[in-house]
């Protein structure tokens, strides 16, 4: 009889963000397996075509559910209470998917598992709604150690020790913890193979070396800052070409710091099917990134199992990922762009480090084997002593 497993993440398939992505394809991973999966999230319509029990409930994405939500928080809870599955995953810290299991482990049955993406409590923007923010994470990071006891086990992307991200490996190494272990996200499985569709013929685009950046426009995601760079280089025949899930406000004020370079040399998407994106990868020189804070982007390892070089500012675990160059500032943005587009080779040099990477540690199958090798250890391990183990 296969272990069952249940995966608890507040999005999922056919959501298309970094924590929906990675929960889809550990619980798809997992079932071609042999494991049987049941899945618990606030998906806001029912997946379709996937081989396993999704449960979705009206929730919001935030810490904890809101007033109107607090009954449905009392449901999954019991849920949990009443369920019989022999290892829990938890996907992040600060959502109700963690939060709401924390006050009633010890009632669950089953090895608990923390899936960490990273942490943001001591995530520090720039300018004073920056400091407000870090001021508000106070309590949470004061009583972070006690949630690095109170499961059985974690699950950490990097051990990158990069105190605004991945202070949750720094902390489990502070107070000597060994229940963890270092499993990475994967590339799209689609982005191994080439693109059937053509960039440019598609957007009707003239042939040149484009600058790719894929990411939600939001200030956080640096774009502002790309745009203002490539407008002072103006390297010449390349295009930079930023697609985004949706346009919005911020979008628009991209626009307007662009000016009379919109669809010249700078080109805005939004809503693109993975096909299109897809394709956009293959098609351009070098991807890059001014994002002020990322942990391990999805968006780098798609253009790792592309072959695609990325230039992108150093953050979270960015500079652990081949095939990459890290910049810290404008100045040394500008002096390592020029010299990628200058030289050819070293690009695909870079490229192939990363396209071998992608197929050898950012592998969907081979994240699930790693998967599998900590079920059947959790599995394995007496109910009280696996923290120590």
């Amino acid at each position: 009889m296969s272990l069952k497993i249940l995966i608890a993440s507040f999005g999922f398939y056919p959501e298309t963000h970094g924590i929906a992505q990675a929960a889809y394809q550990q619980a798809m991973g997992l079932h071609r397996l042999g494991y049987s999966i049941t899945v618990v999230t606030q998906v806001s319509e029912q997946p379709y075509g996937v081989p396993f029990e999704v449960i979705a409930l009206p929730l919001s994405p935030s810490r904890l559910p809101k007033f109107d939500e607090i009954e449905v928080g009392k449901t999954y809870q019991q849920f949990l209470k009443e369920s019989n599955f022999d290892v829990l995953f938890f996907h992040c810290w600060e959502s109700w998917v963690s939060e709401l299991a924390l006050p009633i482990l010890n009632q669950i049955q089953g090895k608990k598992v923390l899936v960490s993406h990273g942490t943001t409590i001591h995530l520090r923007y720039p300018g004073i709604k920056g400091w407000l923010r870090w001021l508000r994470n106070r309590p949470a990071a004061w009583q972070f150690s006690k949630k690095l006891t109170a499961f059985d086990y974690y699950v950490f992307l990097s051990e990158k020790p990069d105190r605004q991200r991945l202070f949750d490996v720094i902390q489990a190494k502070r107070l000597g913890l060994h229940n963890f272990s270092i499993i990475p996200n994967g590339a799209h499985p689609s982005f191994f193979q080439q693109s059937n569709t053509d960039f440019w013929v598609k957007f009707g685009l003239k042939k040149a070396r484009m600058l790719l950046c894929v990411g939600n426009f939001s200030r956080e995601k640096g774009q502002r800052e790309l745009i203002k760079w490539f407008i002072e280089i103006s390297p010449k025949d390349t295009i930079l070409v930023l697609i985004g899930s949706h346009f919005n406000d911020y979008s628009n004020h991209l626009k307007k710091a662009i000016g009379e370079r919109l669809n010249t040399n700078i080109f805005l998407f939004e809503k693109l099917p993975l096909e299109d994106i897809h394709a956009a990868y293959c098609a351009a020189t070098l991807f890059v990134s001014a994002t002020f804070t990322e942990v391990q982007p999805l968006v780098l390892l798609d253009a790792m199992a592309v072959g695609l070089p990325f230039l992108c500012r150093d953050v979270g675990a960015v500079s652990t990922l081949a095939g990459s160059l890290c910049f810290k500032d404008k100045n040394e943005f500008k002096l390592l762009l020029t010299q990628l587009l200058r030289n050819p080779s070293p690009r695909q040099n870079f490229g192939n480090k990363g396209k071998t990477a992608a197929l050898t540690i950012y592998h969907w199958d081979l994240i699930a084997k790693s998967y599998q090798s900590l079920i059947q250890q959790l599995s394995s391990a007496p109910n009280n002593t696996q923290k120590n183990t």
